[in-house]
């Protein structure tokens, strides 16, 4: 059984492992759009996605493609979710560093 640190840095580094990919899926689908016969991408969680934390790319749902504008949102706040999770990365290594300092103080 792992500790409850190696849970949350577990948790979070798959979070942030996910969120690169859905950047690459971003990215790929703002380069590709305008290309004759591109089908655009998505993430797909497996059902079993708690328990086995995957995820696939797969071809999305052919229909309307959302517009450049709707990409660059969602790229963007797809980053900003990485940021996020990066930050409370080091925000929690800050804390496991106060706490273990024999120096604190």
């Amino acid at each position: 059984m792992s500790s409850p640190a190696a849970s949350v840095i577990e948790q979070i580094s798959a979070a942030m492992s996910l969120s690169t990919l859905q950047h690459q899926v971003n990215v790929a689908n703002i380069a590709n759009r305008d290309s004759q016969g591109y089908q655009r991408m998505r993430l797909k969680f497996d059902a079993a996605m708690d328990r086995t934390g995957t995820a696939r790319v797969v071809a999305d749902t052919p229909g309307t493609p959302p517009t450049l504008e709707q990409d660059l949102v969602a790229m963007s706040t797809n980053l900003i979710h990485y940021q996020v999770m990066a930050r409370s990365l080091n925000r929690y290594f800050s804390i496991v560093a106060a706490i273990t300092n024999p120096n604190r103080g």
